[in-house]
C-alpha cells in the first residue's frame, strides 16, 4: 500500500474537514490485480469549491463536471465530487451532472465493474457491483445494462476492447452482443478519441486477443480504412503481437492493406510525428537489412522495427540491428567530414543547385557503406575523380 501513502494523506485532509474520500478507478483495479499502479484518482463528497478551500494549490481543470487538480507534496491528484450523470447528447460529456453524497451512486455511472471499486485510506473496499469477483473471474462486465452504458458513450466499446488487450480478460456475452449489434454507434465518436484507445490497445500484452474481439464483434466495420478492407482484420488476427504504439500499428496495417501510410494517417487524423515514424518503419520493412537502411531509420525506432519484422516476416532482427548500428562510421549527416561549402569550393564553376544535396547524399551513403573512409581528403578525391553523378 506504500504507493498510496501520499494519496491517503490527501484523503485524510478531506476527512479532517468532514468529507468522505476514496481512491477510485484504474489505480484500485490494478492494485487488486497486482499490476503496477498509474494515476491516483480520488472521489469525494466535497464539492469543487469546498475542495479548493481545503488545499492551497488547486487547478479547476474540469470544475463544471466536478473535477479539480490538487497539487500536494509536489504531486498532482485529480479529485472529483461524487456525482450522477444525465444523458450524453454529444456522446462524450453528460448533459447534466448532479453532485451526490453517496459513493455507490457515483460508482454506478462507471463503465465496467472492475473500474467501479472504491478504496478508503484504511484499504477497505466499496464494491457494490462485484468488481472484485469480476477480477477473480478475469471477466469484463459493464456496470448495469450494456446497451445503456454504450449508448451513453459508444467509446466504451473501444475501451472494453482496450481493457481486454491490457488485462487479458474475457468480455461478457451481453456486452459482446451489444457491441456487434450497435457497432455503428462508434461512428458518432470523434476519431481522435478512438485513436487514443487504439494506441493503448496496440501496447497491451494481449493485443492479439483484443484484435480477435474487434473481429468477432465486427467493430472493425465502424473503423476508418478497415471497413473498406475486410481482409485486413483477418490478417491482423492471425499475426498480431504487442506493439510500441500507433506508428508501428500504421506501418503494419499499411503493409498488409496496401493503403499508404499517408492515407491511414489522414483518415485517422493522426499527427505528423506518427506519419513520419510510420513511413520510416514502412520503408525499412520493405528493404534489405543493411547499413544504409539502419542509418536512415531513427535509432529510437529500432525496437519497433524489430517487433514489426517478427510479425511481418517471422524474423528476429534485433541483434543484427544493434550490431549494424554499433558499426556505423557516422550516425547523422552532421558527422560527415565535409560540408556543403566544401562541395561549392571544389566546383567553383558550377552554379549552386540540387547537385549539392545529391552529392551530399552520395558521399553520406558511400561512407555509411564503408566504400570510402570519413576523411575529408579522401572524400575530396572521391568526389573529384571517383564519383559519377
Amino acid at each position: 500500500m506504500k504507493i498510496f501513502e501520499k494519496a491517503f494523506r490527501v484523503m485524510h485532509e478531506l476527512e479532517l474537514h468532514g468529507y468522505e474520500a476514496y481512491l477510485v478507478g484504474g489505480a484500485v483495479r490494478d492494485y487488486l490485480i497486482g499490476k503496477s499502479v498509474g494515476d491516483l484518482d480520488i472521489a469525494t463528497s466535497a464539492k469543487p469549491e469546498q475542495v479548493m478551500k481545503v488545499f492551497d494549490k488547486v487547478i479547476p481543470v474540469g470544475i463544471e463536471h466536478g473535477t479539480v487538480l490538487v497539487r500536494y507534496e509536489k504531486e498532482s491528484f485529480e479529485i472529483t465530487t461524487f456525482r450522477t450523470e444525465g444523458t450524453y447528447s454529444d456522446y462524450r460529456h453528460p448533459d447534466r451532472v448532479e453532485f451526490v453524497t453517496d459513493i455507490t451512486a457515483d460508482l454506478a455511472r462507471r463503465d465496467y465493474t472492475v473500474n467501479a471499486i472504491a478504496m478508503n485510506r484504511n484499504g477497505e473496499m466499496v464494491d457494490p457491483f462485484s468488481g472484485k469477483e469480476a477480477i477473480q473471474k478475469q471477466q469484463l462486465t459493464t456496470v448495469g445494462n450494456a446497451y445503456d452504458r454504450f449508448e451513453e458513450d459508444p467509446l466504451r466499446m473501444m475501451r472494453g476492447v482496450r481493457f481486454v488487450s491490457q488485462l487479458g480478460y474475457q468480455l461478457d456475452q451481453e456486452a459482446r452482443e451489444v457491441m456487434e449489434s450497435r457497432r455503428s454507434w462508434l461512428n458518432r465518436i470523434a476519431i481522435e478519441r478512438v485513436a487514443i484507445e487504439l494506441e493503448k490497445l496496440c501496447r497491451g500484452d494481449h493485443a492479439k486477443k483484443a484484435v480477435r474481439l474487434l473481429s468477432q464483434a465486427k467493430l472493425w466495420e465502424a473503423l476508418p480504412v478497415f471497413k473498406k478492407h475486410p481482409a485486413l482484420i483477418d490478417k491482423l488476427e492471425q499475426r498480431m503481437q504487442p506493439l510500441g504504439g500507433l506508428s508501428e500499428w500504421i506501418a503494419l496495417c499499411a503493409i498488409y492493406s496496401g493503403v499508404s501510410v499517408q492515407d491511414w494517417v489522414k483518415d485517422w487524423k493522426l499527427s505528423n510525428s506518427v506519419k513520419q515514424e510510420a513511413q520510416a518503419l514502412f520503408d525499412i520493412m520493405q528493404s534489405d537489412l543493411a547499413a544504409w537502411t539502419v542509418y536512415q531509420l531513427p535509432s529510437h525506432l529500432d525496437a519497433g522495427y524489430s517487433r514489426l519484422m517478427a510479425i511481418y516476416k517471422d524474423k528476429d532482427v534485433q541483434a543484427d540491428v544493434e550490431r549494424i548500428r554499433a558499426q556505423l562510421p557516422i550516425h547523422q549527416r552532421a558527422d560527415l567530414a565535409v560540408s556543403g561549402g566544401d562541395f561549392v569550393s571544389w566546383f567553383p564553376d558550377r552554379k549552386k543547385g540540387s547537385w549539392i544535396r545529391e552529392l551530399f547524399e552520395a558521399a553520406e551513403k558511400a561512407v555509411v557503406e564503408n566504400r570510402i573512409p570519413n576523411d575529408k581528403e579522401r572524400l575530396k578525391e572521391w568526389v573529384l575523380h571517383g564519383y559519377n553523378a
